[in-house]
């Protein structure tokens, strides 16, 4: 029969190109594995906390030093003063401070004498993702009536970072989803390529004088004005369901911006790499879905192990979600986002210079 014919004749193309079929059979495999470390993993999560402590007594010391110093989820450091905690909140340094009022560790020996104490607690949390501040929260409540040897909840006064919108789920969210998008321009770029590359036209370039930069230049810069348009849609789509940005649209934008040229970059590179759309298009897939869990685009880095933190930060899409996130939620500058932007340009620039130096190779050959 035919159909048969048409199968079998299919079969030996997949058959034929084994790093293509390697790569389809491997994406899954790698994406399960990394998600699985990720999330399914048994570490809990590590908060970066801070402290500040007004009642300044032995048992105030002992509880910084030996209990909220000692559980495993936090990351203790202490502050001087409320200005610098909240500073360092509002840009993103630590996920919540404690402030330890004065007569605390009074209270505390009232309950080690058998008296009823009454402890209070001041909590100060970042509102841009409740579950972690609702985690935190719950820590240090189990923390403080451990030490205090009570089994009544303790009064922890709670307030969130000042910011001039409600925080929404949709707020953190979508600027983790517009970093997926962009990443998306991995396998757009590199089909767009290795189509021409298939089809003869890019041999047929190579008898021209053309020089690599210039086909790096040809094609990125149609790839760049998808990626601009991209990012308009996207943010225009995030404040339709309810996003609010709170600090410089044009900020984000620039976030954005070096992100999109980092997956142009990628996918440049993949190209040079590959020899067929059957090779390039899994093969940025089992690129771009491991990035997108590696940088924290669902759900917060927090969550995953630590050697999946490190991981996913040398590359530059965690840095441009953290930054992104920062800008949309908190209204953070650029002076608060620098070295982010900074890291990321340095990367879509790093792409490109390899990509060049790839296809200058090419041409050589």
């Amino acid at each position: 029969m035919k159909f048969l014919t048409l199968a079998a004749r299919n079969f030996k193309e997949i058959y034929r190109d084994p790093l293509a079929l390697a790569f389809l059979l491997a994406f899954p495999l790698l994406f399960m594995l990394l998600f699985g470390f990720a999330v399914g993993g048994t570490s809990s999560p590590v908060y970066n906390v801070g402290v500040l402590d007004r009642d300044e007594t032995e048992l105030s010391g002992r509880f910084v030093n030996e209990v909220l110093a000692e559980v495993p989820s936090l990351n203790v450091s202490t502050f001087e003063d409320a200005e610098s905690a909240a500073e360092k909140l509002k840009n993103g340094n630590i996920r919540a401070f404690v402030n330890i009022p004065e007569g605390f560790g009074g209270e505390v020996l009232k309950s080690y004498q058998n008296q009823s104490p009454d402890i209070v607690l001041n909590l100060t949390y970042d509102e841009s993702d409740v579950s972690v501040s609702s985690q935190i929260y719950s820590t240090i409540d189990a923390a403080v009536r451990e030490f205090a040897e009570v089994h009544i909840p303790v009064t922890i006064n709670t307030s969130h970072l000042s910011v001039e919108a409600e925080v929404t789920q949709m707020d953190f969210v979508a600027p983790g989803i517009i970093i997926f998008g962009l990443l998306i321009l991995v396998p757009t770029s590199a089909r767009l390529m290795v189509k021409d590359k298939e089809a003869g036209y890019m041999s047929r370039l190579l008898t021209t004088p053309t020089r690599p930069w210039e086909f790096i230049s040809g094609y990125s810069l149609a790839l760049v004005v998808i990626a601009i348009v991209q990012i308009i849609i996207f943010i225009m789509l995030g404040v339709a369901f309810g996003m609010n940005i709170v600090g410089n649209i044009f900020l984000a934008f620039l976030v954005y911006f070096v992100a999109g040229l980092c997956s142009i970059g990628i996918g440049m590179v993949v190209a040079a790499l590959s020899k067929s759309e059957n090779q390039a298009e899994p093969l940025c897939w089992l690129i771009a879905m491991p990035l997108a869990v590696l940088s924290g685009v669902w759900f917060p880095q927090e969550i995953m192990p630590d050697f999946i933190q490190v991981l996913g930060d040398i590359f530059p899409f965690s840095h441009a979600v953290s930054a992104s996130r920062m800008i949309i939620i908190r209204g953070a500058d650029f002076g608060a986002v620098s070295s982010s932007i900074i890291f990321i340009t340095a990367w879509a620039a790093g792409a490109f210079m390899l990509g060049i130096a790839l296809f200058r190779h090419k041409m050589k050959g």
